[in-house]
């Protein structure tokens, strides 16, 4: 009897330890995709919405830079239009001054910080979700304008 409890909890155990490795599987796999989703949950944050100035036909599309973490084949919208993503040169090129940075993103377990700045405007945030049965919720964020 004591050798089959132990067993049982060996067992137990090893599918533990596997159903972690799936986990950590799959958050490498997605972890691109999270990027995505918590980037278009930034630019929709609603106290950032006044920085875009979509009344502004030049301001559309929302402009983003392209970085390592922001990747070009990201799908943002913004405004019922897609968000265009640019490199640098690209931006430099079509003298483009309006566009958001995303200057960080932090992607933990359950929990992400960021922070943008939108230099036409002055404007700043910083923030942190907590990822709550799946999905990613904002718990908090500042806006600020210089």
């Amino acid at each position: 009897m004591i050798s089959c409890k132990n067993s049982e909890k060996t067992e137990t155990k090893k599918t533990s330890e596997s159903e972690n490795e799936l986990t950590q599987t799959e958050l490498i796999k997605s972890e691109s995709n999270q990027t995505e989703l918590l980037v278009q949950k930034i630019l929709d944050l609603p106290k950032l919405q006044w920085i875009y100035h979509p009344e502004l036909k030049e301001r559309l599309p929302v402009k983003v830079l392209e970085t390592a973490t922001i990747e070009k084949s990201f799908n943002l919208n913004k405004f019922g239009q897609k968000v265009r993503i640019l490199s640098k040169s690209e931006l430099e090129n079509e003298g483009i001054k309006d566009f958001v940075i995303i200057d960080k993103i932090k992607i933990k377990k359950d929990t992400a910080e960021f922070g943008l700045s939108y230099k036409i405007e002055g404007a700043g945030c910083i923030g942190k979700f907590f990822k709550q049965n799946g999905e990613w919720k904002i718990i908090d964020y500042s806006v600020w304008e210089n």
